[in-house]
């Protein structure tokens, strides 16, 4: 019998040995590196749910909630994850369902997941479809123009201990990169920038940068319906803003449809990601 409740601290030694199967590529070895999956911003204590076959935890699934100017609020499931001795009982349909209701519960409107393409057949099957692709695009960071304008202003956030409410929110950013990436400035303490952008007082945008190595920086832009008409600054300022960093090059998670937006700034070196986003309608 598999029992859906919500995790606990103390289940995360069961979950190592979950992680070490599923998410392998990331170097789990320690409880306490599950634990820091589990706390800090981006993790909603509410959308944390586990699967449980006497009294032992075989699996997990990770949620939280999102605003959009076009969908409402969006449910991001942010992980799914199964013990390999376990993906043939349904348990992973179990606690997709059992996310759903919870999302349901917060008023998401849609639910959107991201998913590798040997695993699209399980999201398949629970009535979760491919959209669109995603792109990753990058450039020498020497090539990013730098640009400014007085109606802008950028206020870069100094030592922020929580997520913004001004970064649980996605427009042309691929949603979820945002607090993806603060969340790795916040919990993890590596090296990056979080700002936002206003102009007359008034939201324009969010911008986060996270250095991931010695060549290379990770960023995020995104404009709120009334700074569309700052995109291109917002994007650029944010990218530039790296230079603090040190990386040869930076580069970014972009929507294919928004692709125009960044286009004529850069002379960007694209090509489709791996993953891709799976979504539903609740």
């Amino acid at each position: 019998m598999v029992k859906i409740r919500n995790g606990i601290m103390k289940d995360c030694k069961d979950l190592l040995e979950v992680y070490m199967g599923t998410r392998w590529s990331e170097g789990f070895t320690t409880v306490e590196q599950v634990k820091m999956e589990h706390k800090g911003v981006a993790f909603e204590k509410w959308g944390w749910l586990v699967a449980e076959i006497r009294g032992r935890v075989v699996g997990e699934i990770l949620c939280r909630i999102e605003k959009n100017p076009v969908a409402g609020r969006i449910g991001i499931i942010r992980s799914l994850g199964i013990d390999v001795r376990h993906q043939k009982k349904a348990i992973g349909t179990k606690l997709t369902k059992a996310a759903e209701k919870v999302l349901r519960a917060k008023k998401a409107g849609r639910f959107v997941g991201t998913t590798t393409p040997e695993a699209y057949n399980y999201w398949m099957k629970v009535d979760y479809h491919k959209r669109y692709w995603v792109l990753k695009i990058e450039s020498p960071l020497s090539k990013i123009p730098s640009k400014s304008s007085k109606k802008l202003k950028r206020n870069i956030i100094s030592e922020p201990k929580t997520l913004l409410k001004t970064m649980r929110f996605s427009n042309i950013a691929y949603p979820g990169e945002l607090a993806e990436v603060a969340r790795e400035i916040i919990t993890y303490g590596k090296s990056g920038l979080i700002m936002e952008f206003y102009s007359d007082d008034v939201l324009m945008g969010v911008g986060a940068v996270v250095k991931q190595d010695d060549n290379t920086a990770k960023f995020i832009a995104d404009v709120t319906p009334k700074g569309a008409d700052f995109s291109n600054l917002v994007v650029l300022q944010t990218a530039k803003a790296a230079s603090k960093l040190k990386p040869k090059k930076v580069w970014t998670l972009i929507p294919e449809d928004k692709l125009p937006w960044y286009k004529g700034l850069v002379k960007w070196k694209s090509e489709i990601y791996r993953n891709f986003p799976v979504t539903k309608l609740a």
